[in-house]
């Protein structure tokens, strides 16, 4: 009988492993430690064998299904599927699960999880940095095998490097623990020997001449690509630079709500964000949408190389190439120039400006307070795209940022069809 997710969930540990099955050769492990993983049992040159797919509830019901099928269809290609049969020779010793194979299986679970494409990129990089771990049994690393790796790492001055390898191993022995390959978590005892440098805060222009005489240099800005418009949509609309370069026109914009829904996988904290649009944005969205449809990209930002987003350091090297050292001002730092400079005006709730920049309040009022402060944060990015007009334009604005009587036209942006 096939399972279900109450039956999973209703599930008791024994003295002894507790096997389920959910047919096709698809089975749910509870051992006695109260670990739960899927395996999947299958027949390979005429002998049994099981592979583990992944640990309960991380890869849920659904998802073990989808990698049994995957298994099963490498089987049917004549491959045997599992990952410890295939992994490297080295020192890992007869069935031995290699850190290698633990890792590919751990990736492999963050990827079904619809972790960000940026993410999952930095999971890559980062096996690479530590693939002196690969082959070797995962069950006999030790502590100081990993310092030596993000020791070489942190003499190169890479700290931020050496500290997500750290985080990035550390995830891979708790997801191998909970798979009963191994005991312990060693790189979790490393938390702190690698030396952390002077945290510094993204550089920002927070007075609101600075952030005029940013504004004008970007309205001028005569680069070949949409890195001007998107520039000056970073600061109408206070979002962080990837959730803007990764934008696609599919599903996300309704220019005729005026509303920007950007999708859970590309937010910080995996939630999707609504954010409301003043007129000068979608002018500006108008206009990048005739030549996105010119250029045949999906992308609200594609980059040169035809079929990509933007790449990621494409807005700061812009500001760059405009004379804007780095100290002065990063894209990300255009945040912090909406935050202190609405929060300044006194015309407007805390709540409604944290919610324009996607953050959670952590608090257990936070908990309780679901509303969205959409109607204010509409009226706030309607204020902030006028108070940019007469910044740009160099009028003064009567009353500490109060909103103008007339509202100024949308800015011309420079973006120009991508080569």
């Amino acid at each position: 009988m096939a399972l279900t997710d109450a039956k999973l969930r209703a599930a008791k540990a024994t003295e002894k492993l507790v096997k389920l099955s959910d047919g096709h050769g698809l089975q749910f492990w509870l051992y006695p430690s109260g670990a739960r993983s899927w395996r999947l049992v299958y027949q390979w040159r005429g002998k049994q064998r099981s592979m583990t797919l992944g640990p309960y509830p991380e890869m849920s019901l659904k998802a073990a299904r989808i990698a049994a099928e995957d298994a099963r269809r490498t089987l049917r290609g004549g491959i045997d599927p599992s990952p410890q049969k295939n992994a490297p020779a080295g020192r890992a010793g007869s069935g031995a699960p290699t850190y290698g194979a633990i890792r590919s299986m751990w990736q492999a679970k963050e990827a079904r999880n619809a972790r960000g494409a940026d993410t999952l990129a930095r999971y890559d990089r980062l096996a690479k940095i530590g693939a002196d771990l690969d082959e070797r049994p995962i069950a006999e690393i030790k502590a100081a095998e990993i310092l030596e790796i993000l020791q070489r790492l942190e003499a190169r001055g890479t700290f931020e490097t050496a500290k997500r390898l750290r985080a990035m191993i550390s995830r891979v022995f708790r997801f191998a623990a909970a798979l009963d390959h191994v005991s312990g978590d060693p790189a979790a005892l490393l938390v702190g020997m690698i030396a952390s440098p002077p945290a510094r805060a993204r550089s920002a222009v927070t007075d609101r001449k600075g952030f005029a005489a940013l504004l004008r240099t970007i309205s001028a800005y005569q680069g070949r690509s949409c890195v001007g418009d998107a520039l000056m949509l970073l600061a109408l609309t206070a979002a962080r630079p990837g959730e803007l370069r990764l934008a696609e026109w599919t599903g996300e914009f309704d220019l005729d709500n005026g509303v920007w829904t950007i999708p859970a996988a590309r937010m910080k904290m995996r939630k999707p964000h609504r954010a409301p649009l003043a007129r000068q944005t979608i002018a500006i969205l108008k206009r990048l949408q005739v030549q996105s449809e010119k250029l045949g990209t999906h992308f609200l930002c594609p980059s040169p190389r035809h079929g990509r987003p933007l790449s990621e350091n494409a807005f700061n090297c812009a500001l760059r190439s405009m004379g804007v050292e780095p100290e002065i001002a990063t894209a990300h730092g255009f945040r912090s120039s909406f935050s202190t400079l609405a929060n300044e005006s006194g015309l407007w709730r805390p709540e409604a400006i944290e919610m324009t920049l996607a953050h959670v309040d952590a608090t257990v009022r936070g908990v309780y307070q679901r509303g969205d402060y959409m109607d204010e944060r509409a009226r706030l990015a309607q204020w902030w795209a006028d108070q940019i007009d007469a910044m740009i334009s160099g009028r003064e604005v009567v009353g500490n940022l109060k909103e103008p009587d007339v509202a100024a036209p949308a800015p011309e942006g420079n973006c120009a069809d991508v080569a």
